[in-house]
């Protein structure tokens, strides 16, 4: 939220505060990727992150790269436990099912950031539209439904 007060535009999944900013700024002003909240729901007891590993060459690939240790030839080893959280341990947050979508919405990042007037607009639409995140706001809301803090007069 306070990359969006500040004009960055957000690549995000379709989940948490994102879906709050995109709600208030427009779905168009962002960069929305990977499952929506019903889709894991509703994936969750069959998913299989060995499909995606299985079936999309360039994750694969970089899958394979990690296993093989070409970002680590002085560290053996140092990046297996992304290779275990992913592949062996069954991937419980579902990263595998978002990485294609993730890889064509960075396209689509590239694709406006190569028209200035365009990022800009988006930008200050985003600024424009980010009121509603105020520290003041926040911290109101979260004291009255969160902690059930009511308020404390100062004299």
């Amino acid at each position: 939220m306070k990359f969006m007060m500040n004009g960055a535009l957000t690549v995000g999944t379709r989940d948490g505060a994102t879906i709050e900013m995109a709600e208030e700024a427009g779905e168009g002003n962002f960069f929305l990727f990977g499952l929506t909240v019903e889709e894991v729901l509703a994936s969750r007891g069959w998913y299989n992150p060995h499909w995606h590993y299985e079936h999309e060459p360039n994750l694969r690939y970089a899958l394979d790269m990690i296993r093989d240790n070409a970002f680590s030839h002085a560290e053996h080893g140092v990046f297996a436990p992304i290779w275990d959280v992913l592949i062996t341990h069954g991937d419980h947050y579902m990263h595998l099912a978002d990485l294609s979508s993730y890889a064509r919405t960075q396209e689509k990042v590239g694709e406006l950031y190569v028209r200035p007037e365009a990022w800009a607009r988006q930008a200050i639409l985003n600024v424009g539209h980010s009121g509603k995140f105020s520290s003041d706001r926040t911290i109101g809301e979260y004291a009255a439904e969160i902690w059930r803090a009511k308020p404390c007069p100062v004299r």
